[in-house]
């Protein structure tokens, strides 16, 4: 597949400085990388390299002269037309008539432009929610199920085989905590008088999971015990949650591909032969009946962490330090990305510290996203669903759809917070960007059934007809689609489709605004502005399905 652009530009600027470093004698350049950018002024050129001025230090030689030296040997072909340098930078200009010859490579290449294989035969894992199991989906972790999905889609589209987790954590204090609330009000079903403690969860939901257990087993678990009730209450409460969880992430547009069982891989043995590990690293001790992981330097506690309590149950950090250490051996992944919430922050220090220490740093990633703050509830309130405990990530899908969810929840960057206006989501108005978006796919669908009930289409388009300011400026939009999906999978920034999408709806709307696009008085350059929205229409259809945001032809 060919390379981004960017990429091409990159290669033939390396390829001038290891000619010129050859030529003029420059020590050890040769193997520096190359980055480039667009220029901030569109008057310096489509790309531009700083490359001189990292060289100035080490070929001892002003960031002007490194620079002229390269542009002088930056060989002048499609896709670059002209090299300059200015003030110490490397500046290209592409080529107008090969921009212009692209519009037919994007539309030849329709579902697989910007497909890549850059991280082909790599298998990748990424975990997302995870919630605890103890209850619906709510909107306090429900950022994370578009980020993660998206993430995803993004390494499979470069090639990874990728496989989404939901890590059930059905074994711990909340886990024994769940089971125990469900068994009281299973009793309470049964006339039993008995109080709800003050650490039992209260929600209506426990109410109906017992209500659930009663309609189908009557008081058949009335002969146990509170406790052993709550044992086997527990093990059904999750699979009840498991269920509303599933049928919640699907209508998000989110199917994954394994839930895996924490009391699973305890069961298995693996925690066990973990630690084992560790202690054969040196890296736990035994203190007051408790087993300590000893704590990084990068944190002032000096005593460590718990991985094993001293009543002998395993501790979070040590069944995740497991967990993970399975996924990364036993399961084979090469890469293993979670999305946490921003207040994992320290149990990532903790997980970085144990992945150090055995060996497994480079293959675990972890996406930290601030929360959701909702705008506008009002929305919410007219469904006359609302619990009054917590906001459902059901009733946003329900109020908004899943589109605008999924877009909305993607708009911003994952370290910063995110404020979700429900107004402006379900409005349909340019104002709603998902809207605006969508409504240029299908302006474009319009155009082409227009010009086709005017007998006329794209066939044989004379692209090098492309030739005003306003068409070669939207190609070149077109063309950052594969630069941006690359720095997607390298740096995990899923919100830049949305903003690129937004950008390149914008800038279609401007050009319709401007350009008349079927003209029976110009059937050449109607052809050639047929075959531009067409290849404006396939990165529009690849950066929604990307995002897992539908791209209608209707509206």
């Amino acid at each position: 597949m060919t390379p981004p652009l960017r990429d091409q530009v990159a290669a033939a600027i390396q390829d001038g400085l290891v000619r010129a470093s050859k030529e003029l004698g420059w020590p050890g350049v040769d193997g520096v990388p190359i980055e480039v950018e667009r220029p901030a002024n569109p008057e310096h050129g489509d790309y531009a390299s700083n490359v001189a001025l990292k060289l100035a230090k080490q070929a001892r030689k002003p960031p002007r002269e490194i620079a002229k030296a390269i542009r002088e040997r930056v060989r002048i072909a499609p896709p670059i037309a002209a090299v300059e340098d200015l003030n110490g930078f490397v500046n290209v200009r592409l080529d107008e008539r090969w921009l212009a010859a692209q519009v037919d490579e994007i539309v030849r290449a329709g579902p697989d432009f910007g497909r890549s294989k850059a991280l082909a035969g790599k298998r990748m894992q990424v975990e997302f929610i995870s919630a605890n199991p103890t209850g619906p989906l709510t909107v306090a972790n429900a950022r994370g199920g578009p980020l993660g999905d998206v993430l995803s889609s993004v390494l499979e589209f470069a090639g990874a085989t990728v496989e989404r987790e939901y890590y059930v954590e059905d074994t711990g204090t909340q886990f024994d905590t769940f089971g125990r609330s469900i068994a009281i009000r299973y009793r309470q079903l049964h006339g039993e008088q008995i109080e709800i403690p003050a650490d039992a969860y209260p929600a209506e939901y426990v109410k109906d999971i017992a209500a659930e257990i009663q309609a189908r087993d009557g008081d058949k678990w009335m002969k146990l015990a509170l406790e052993e009730q709550a044992k086997s209450f527990a093990a059904l409460g999750v699979e009840w949650v498991l269920r509303e969880a599933k049928r919640v992430t699907a209508m998000l547009g989110i199917r994954y591909d394994t839930w895996f069982s924490q009391a699973e891989m305890m069961r298995s043995g693996y925690f066990d032969k973990t630690l084992a590990e560790l202690r054969k690293l040196g890296k736990v001790y035994d203190k007051d009946g408790a087993v300590w992981f000893e704590a990084s330097e990068a944190v002032d506690d000096k005593e460590g962490w718990v991985v094993v309590r001293s009543n002998g149950e395993p501790g979070y950090l040590g069944k995740d330090i497991a967990y993970h250490v399975q996924s990364l051996r036993d399961r084979r992944f090469d890469k293993k990305i979670d999305i946490w919430g921003s207040n994992t922050h320290y149990h990532l220090i903790q997980m970085r510290a144990a992945m150090q220490a055995l060996g497994l740093l480079e293959k675990f990633e972890v996406v930290l996203y601030q929360y959701v703050r909702f705008l506008h509830e009002g929305v919410l309130k007219r469904m006359g669903r609302r619990t009054g405990q917590f906001l459902l990530l059901e009733e946003v899908i329900e109020a908004v759809g899943k589109d605008a969810t999924r877009y909305f929840f993607l708009q911003s960057s994952a370290d910063r917070q995110l404020d979700f206006d429900l107004e402006l989501a379900v409005q349909q108005s340019n104002e709603n960007p998902v809207y605006y978006v969508q409504y240029a796919h299908a302006r474009i669908a319009s155009i082409l059934r227009t010009a086709a009930e005017r007998g006329m289409n794209a066939d044989g388009a004379e692209t090098a007809l492309l030739t005003a300011k306003g068409e070669l400026d939207l190609i070149r939009l077109v063309l950052r689609f594969p630069e941006l999906v690359d720095d997607v999978r390298q740096h995990y920034g899923v919100h830049q489709l949305t903003t690129y999408a937004l950008e390149l709806a914008g800038a279609f709307h401007g050009f319709y605004r401007d350009h008349r696009v079927v003209d029976e008085a110009d059937v050449a350059r109607s052809k050639a502005r047929l075959r531009l929205v067409q290849a404006v229409q396939v990165a529009l259809r690849q950066t929604l399905g990307l995002l897992g945001v539908s791209a209608p032809d209707r509206m």
